[in-house]
C-alpha cells in the first residue's frame, strides 16, 4: 500500500525554514506543543499536496507565504513516497509542489513526482494513490453530513460513490431500466398525477411567454443518479435519530467513524488527518478515542492529531510525536527517534549499560502520567518531587507577579527524587527549558544517590560543589535548580513567621492532608516584604524568566562521533 515516509515544507506560512517530519510505521504523528506554534499550519501543507482538490495551477494568498510575504522565497511541500511506482514501475520517490513567486508565470507553480532518474509533471491517477482526509475542528454531523457545501463529507462521499458507479455503462444502463418501471409505480397515485397535470395547467396560464417553468424531478430516485439522494442518519436501539439529539461529542465520533470508513473505501493510501481530536469530548472518551486512533495506525491507516490533550500522547508510540515551537518567529519541530532519545539520556547521565532504543520507551511510558505528559504543551518546566510543591508554588509565584499558567509554566511532580533526572533528560531532550527543585530530606535518599543524579544530570558533578548542595539546610536558588533546604514544609516556616500558626488552623478544617494543607496556607498567606519567603520567590521568578533551554555543550559534541549525535 503506498505510504508517506517524510513530510518536508519550507516557506509555508508560519514555517521558514525546511521542517521535516518523519512518517514512522504503524504510528501515529501526534502534533503537540503551545498554542499558535504552527501545528495546523503542517496540516494545511499536507492537506495542500496531498488533499482532495487539486493543487496543479493554484496561486498562494499573500498570507501563505512566510512572514505574509511572496518575495521572502519559494513555497516548497515534499511527502517522500514508499509503494508507488510510474507507468513504468519505476519506483516514485517524491511528491513535490512548489510556488515560486519570482519565476516566469508558467514556472511559477509546479506539482512533480520524482524518481530515481527523472521528474515530470504529476498525474491524477498517480496522486490519487496517496490521498489526504483532513477532518478540520467543524465535526458537526448535522453540517458533514448534509450538502450545504461539496466540502462536506457528504458531499466528497457522494461524488466518489457517483464517479465509481458511472465507470460501468451497462451498470448505468440497468439502473435507468430499473428506474423507468419505478417511474411507472410513481404514476399509479392518482393524487400525484392529478397536481402534475394541474401544476402545468395553472404555469401554462399564468406565465405564458416565459420561457421557465417548474417539472417534477425524479432524480433524487434515480439510481444511476445517487449523487444528492443518499442521506445518513442517527441511528439508536434501533429508531432514527435526528441530529439535535445528538450530543456534540456523540456527532464527534460518529464523524470520525465516517471519515475513516470513507478514507478505507475510497482510496489505497489514504493519510486521516485529525485536528484536535479531544474537542466536545470528556476526559474518559478522550482516552478511549486515543486507543481506537492507536489500533487504527497500527492496522495500517496512517494517521495525523493535532492535540492540546495529553491522553492523545502514548510514549510507547514516541517516535511519532512531534513538538511544534516558535524560535524567531519561525515553526520548528523536535522529532526524536526511541535511539536519538536514548544516546541523549546516556549523554546526560543515564546508565548505558540499562539505557537503549529497546528499553528507553517502555522506561518512560511505564512512570508516565497526564500531568507528565502536560510538558509537551509547556513553554518551560519546573520539575518538582510531588503534590505538595506542584499545588503550592503556583500560588506563591501569583503572588510575586508570575502567573505560572498565563505564561505557559508546568510544574510537574514527578513523584520523588529519583525521577527527577530521568525526567529531566526526556523534555530537555525535546528543547523544552527546564528547572529542577527538590529538597535535601534524605528519608528517600540516605546514600545520596538520588541527589547526586539529578545535580550531575544538570551538569554539576564537581565533588565538593555536589557535597555542599546536598548538605544544604537554608533555601537555595541557582540558574537552573532550587534547593528547599532540608524540608519543604520547614523552609517554609522558617521564611514566613505567620506560616506555622496557619498551618495548624488549616490542618483543623481541612485534615492531615499535606499538599492540601500546604496550598491552603499559600493561598491565605498574605504578601508581607518583611517575609523573607516573599524575596525568595522573587528570585525564583526571575530565574525562571530567565530559563533557557539547555544546549550541548562544545566538548559533549566532540566526544561523539557524526553518527551518534542526537541531533543534526
Amino acid at each position: 500500500m503506498a505510504r508517506v515516509t517524510e513530510l518536508t515544507i519550507k516557506g509555508y506560512r508560519s514555517i521558514r525554514d525546511k521542517v521535516p517530519i518523519r512518517f514512522p510505521e504503524n504510528t501515529p504523528i501526534v502534533l503537540v506543543g503551545e498554542n499558535n506554534t504552527g501545528k495546523s499550519n503542517i496540516v494545511r501543507a499536507l492537506d495542500l499536496i496531498l488533499g482532495e482538490w487539486w493543487p496543479g495551477n493554484r496561486e498562494p494568498d499573500d498570507h501563505e507565504f512566510w512572514d505574509r510575504t511572496p518575495s521572502s522565497g519559494p513555497i516548497e511541500i515534499c511527502t517522500n513516497m514508499d509503494g508507488i511506482t510510474d507507468k513504468y514501475n519505476n519506483p516514485i520517490n517524491c511528491f513535490r509542489w512548489s510556488y515560486d513567486q519570482s519565476a516566469p508565470p508558467d514556472e511559477k507553480c509546479k506539482f512533480h513526482v520524482i524518481t530515481d532518474t527523472s521528474e515530470f509533471r504529476i498525474s491524477s491517477d498517480i496522486r490519487d494513490k496517496c490521498v489526504c482526509v483532513l477532518v478540520g475542528a467543524d465535526r458537526r454531523l448535522s453540517y458533514q453530513l448534509s450538502y450545504s457545501t461539496k466540502w462536506t463529507f457528504l458531499s466528497k462521499l457522494m461524488h466518489k460513490f457517483h464517479d465509481h458507479l458511472t465507470q460501468d455503462e451497462d451498470r448505468v444502463n440497468r439502473l435507468k431500466q430499473e428506474f423507468e418501471c419505478v417511474k411507472e409505480i410513481f404514476k399509479e397515485v392518482s393524487e400525484f398525477a392529478n397536481f402534475q397535470s394541474e401544476l402545468s395547467s395553472q404555469f401554462q396560464d399564468m406565465f405564458r411567454g416565459m420561457s421557465y417553468g417548474l417539472q417534477i424531478d425524479f432524480s433524487a430516485y434515480d439510481p444511476s443518479n445517487y449523487f444528492h439522494s443518499l442521506r445518513l442518519l442517527p441511528e439508536e436501539g434501533g429508531q432514527t435519530r435526528t441530529f439535535e439529539e445528538l450530543g456534540t461529542g456523540q456527532e464527534q465520533l460518529l464523524a470520525l467513524a465516517f471519515a475513516q470508513a470513507y478514507a478505507k473505501a475510497f482510496y489505497g493510501g489514504i493519510i486521516l488527518v485529525i485536528e484536535e481530536p479531544e474537542a466536545h469530548l470528556h476526559p474518559l472518551a478522550q482516552q478511549w478515542l486515543a486507543r481506537k486512533v492507536t489500533q487504527m495506525a497500527n492496522d495500517g491507516l496512517q494517521i495525523v492529531l493535532t492535540t492540546h490533550s495529553p491522553a492523545f500522547v502514548d510514549l510507547l508510540s514516541q517516535e511519532g510525536i512531534v513538538l511544534v515551537r516558535k524560535s524567531d518567529g519561525a515553526t520548528t519541530v523536535k522529532q526524536l527517534s526511541a535511539d536519538e532519545l536514548a544516546k541523549y539520556c546516556i549523554q546526560h547521565g543515564a546508565d548505558p549499560n540499562r539505557t537503549n532504543s529497546k528499553t528507553v520507551l517502555p522506561f518512560y511510558a511505564a512512570s508516565t502520567t497526564q500531568e507528565i505528559l502536560n510538558g509537551l504543551f509547556a513553554k518551560k518546566i519546573v520539575l518538582v518531587e510531588g503534590p505538595t510543591e506542584s499545588l503550592t508554588l503556583p500560588v506563591y509565584l501569583t503572588k510575586v507577579g508570575l502567573d505560572v499558567a498565563k505564561e505557559g509554566i508546568a510544574v510537574i511532580p514527578v513523584m520523588g527524587k529519583g525521577n527527577l533526572a530521568k525526567w529531566w533528560r526526556f523534555f530537555t531532550a525535546y528543547g523544552i527549558p527546564t528547572f529542577l527543585t527538590f529538597d535535601n530530606d534524605t528519608k528517600e535518599d540516605d546514600d545520596e544517590k538520588k541527589r547526586k543524579d539529578a545535580l550531575a544530570t544538570i551538569g554539576i558533578s564537581e565533588e565538593s560543589e555536589v557535597e555542599n548542595i546536598i548538605s544544604l539546610d537554608d533555601w537555595y536558588i541557582d540558574d537552573n535548580y532550587c534547593i528547599f533546604g532540608r524540608d519543604f514544609e520547614q523552609t517554609m516556616r522558617n521564611s514566613f513567621p505567620p506560616y506555622e500558626q496557619l498551618e495548624k488552623e488549616a490542618k483543623q478544617t481541612i485534615g492531615d492532608s499535606k499538599p492540601l494543607v500546604a496550598r491552603h496556607v499559600a493561598e491565605i498567606l498574605k504578601l508581607n516584604k518583611e517575609d523573607t519567603g516573599w524575596a525568595k520567590f522573587e528570585d525564583l521568578k526571575q530565574r525562571l524568566g530567565n530559563l533557557r533551554a539547555t544546549d550541548f555543550s562544545q566538548s559533549q559534541e566532540q566526544a561523539l562521533s557524526d553518527d551518534d549525535l542526537p541531533f543534526e
